[in-house]
């Protein structure tokens, strides 16, 4: 589902567990795309074909698997990066996440992670078209990040933020104390799009600033602050 230019959104419409998936198209330096949270190959109780799935749904918007050059994970949790390296085979693209969450990663049996991130300007071999900012939100789990595209005012959050709900801290790595604090700092950003890792009683997409200002005032209001 196209957002704006070179925005688009693909939001999980299963009945098991999986995350909603984004694409940055045309970003990278020979245009080619990044891919956030790509989710499971199969979901684990249902045996819903979620790779099949995406990859329907994103060529049916005429775009390129082939095409995808990076794989943004924002954390290492199953639902979140299981097909990464299937998107890898066919596309040759590297994959990238936050150094804190490698190991994680490695418990999960993840494959092999090619670019380890840090906070700060997401900076490549070759510069992006655009700026893209890398910022680390942990508190559902240690190295979690959050992706943010400052020209298209996009902020994907992962696991951080729901509608009217935020993750869960009760994982390996999960912290209330740093969650809260990760959401207050987003809470900030200038923000017209807010995508959200899961289609939780909502689409988990926010396209209009106001509804996000509020979201964000709820999730304050009731949970923490």
């Amino acid at each position: 589902m196209k957002l704006t230019e070179n925005l688009y959104a693909y939001i999980w419409k299963g009945s098991d567990n999986n995350c909603n998936s984004y694409l940055f198209a045309n970003i990278l330096s020979d245009k080619k795309h990044i891919l956030v949270d790509p989710g499971h190959i199969i979901t684990p109780y249902l045996g819903e074909p979620a790779f099949e799935i995406l990859v329907k749904e994103i060529e049916k918007d005429g775009l390129r698997i082939e095409d995808i050059g990076l794989i943004l994970l924002t954390h290492a949790h199953e639902d979140h990066v299981e097909s990464a390296w299937k998107f890898k085979e066919r596309s040759g693209a590297l994959i990238a996440l936050h150094k804190d969450e490698v190991s994680l990663n490695q418990m999960f049996g993840g494959g092999k992670i090619d670019l380890q991130l840090e906070e700060g300007e997401l900076k490549l071999s070759k510069p992006l078209i655009d700026k893209v900012e890398i910022l680390k939100t942990p508190g559902h789990s240690s190295g979690e990040i959050s992706i943010y595209w400052p020209a298209k005012k996009a902020l994907a959050v992962g696991d951080v933020v729901f509608f009217r709900s935020t993750g869960r801290v009760d994982l390996p790595g999960g912290s209330a104390e740093m969650l809260k604090k990760s959401i207050e700092r987003l809470s900030t950003l200038d923000v017209q799009y807010l995508l959200c890792g899961h289609a939780y009683g909502h689409p988990g997409v926010f396209q209009d600033k106001e509804a996000i200002r509020q979201n964000f005032e709820f999730i304050k209001e009731e949970f923490w602050f």
